[in-house]
């Protein structure tokens, strides 16, 4: 009697540990958690180096699926040149991500128009900051499921003037609205590009080269290969934090979360011309782990949002 009592106080013992088996599959084999998906969305930021590298550092993460959805020269202004709203709900309800991360804006300082290319209200006229807002607003509510997370990644820092002062309004109207946003965070990315003194870093060390590397193109906007591997280098351990109790911790070495931004930036309006002029924008579309294709521009069948050329292939 004694012996099956103590056998029995064994038994409860093991099973208060709260240790629990993963059941087997089939094939005898134990089935592997669920794994959690990411879904990359944006401009060409997206879908050039950033937007790889990004995308393979989440596959090799312990039970991530990340895969993007990228078109070059868009954003929430021009729906008659690309409809994110719907290209947006499109994609959360094929893959049911459990975070979403954006990064788009800089194609936005121009005219609104709606899904037939009807004007709306022109840049810099009043209204202009309420329409974009509500645009962002419901590009979230588009976005946003129970129990999914968003992380809007800040336009990063140019260190040019004049595209900066167009920039510094969308970036503010971009953090109000997200950050007002429940299940949404704001990624802060200017220390990411400035110096101790502010400004603009042109070079730095990148993992994978031996000597210190150009992060930007000509144009001062998109990356090199090396630039685009830095940036997501920085932005990875963010959204990896986002996974909560249970994520995998990032690697010893890997660079911390940003802190994400709660106050607005201030800055003044800019003209529509003085968005940077360069050589003509190509445009290309990603999906799920296919890598980003860069191709010339077809005039025929598109026609640019802007005269800013968000979709220059990396060297």
């Amino acid at each position: 009697m004694q012996t099956h009592l103590a056998r029995v106080l064994v038994c409860l013992a093991v099973l208060s540990t709260g240790v629990v088996r993963a059941d087997p599959a089939p094939d005898g084999k134990l089935e592997a958690p669920p794994a959690r998906t990411v879904l990359l969305l944006g401009d060409s930021l997206i879908v050039t180096s950033f937007g790889e590298y990004l995308e393979t550092l989440l596959n090799e993460h312990p039970g991530t699926r990340a895969m993007r959805r990228a078109k070059s020269s868009t954003g929430l202004a021009r729906p008659d040149f690309f409809d994110w709203m719907a290209v947006g709900r499109e994609e959360v309800e094929r893959h049911r991500p459990d975070v979403v991360v954006v990064i788009m804006g800089g194609n936005d300082g121009q005219g609104l128009t709606d899904e037939k290319g009807k004007a709306k209200v022109q840049w810099g006229a009043t209204g202009w900051e309420d329409a974009y807002r509500q645009r962002v607003v419901d590009f979230l509510g588009v976005l946003h499921a129970p129990g999914r997370k968003i992380l809007w990644v800040e336009l990063p820092y140019t260190g040019l003037p004049k595209f900066e002062r167009k920039l510094g309004i969308i970036r503010r109207i971009l953090r109000e609205a997200v950050s007002a946003h429940e299940t949404s965070k704001y990624l802060e990315t200017k220390p990411f590009f400035t110096d101790a003194k502010g400004d603009l870093l042109k070079e730095a060390r990148v993992q994978g080269f031996r000597k210190p590397m150009r992060l930007k193109m000509e144009d001062g906007v998109h990356f090199t290969l090396a630039g685009g591997r830095y940036f997501a280098t920085r932005v990875h351990p963010a959204v990896i934090g986002l996974f909560g109790p249970g994520g995998e911790e990032p690697k010893p070495g890997t660079p911390k979360p940003a802190a994400v931004a709660e106050a607005p930036v201030v800055s003044a309006a800019s003209p529509p011309s003085e968005t940077p002029s360069a050589a003509p924008p190509v445009e290309a579309e990603t999906r799920a782990r296919e890598p980003a294709i860069c191709r010339e521009f077809d005039a025929v069948s598109e026609a640019p949002m802007t005269s800013m050329p968000m979709a220059l292939c990396y060297p």
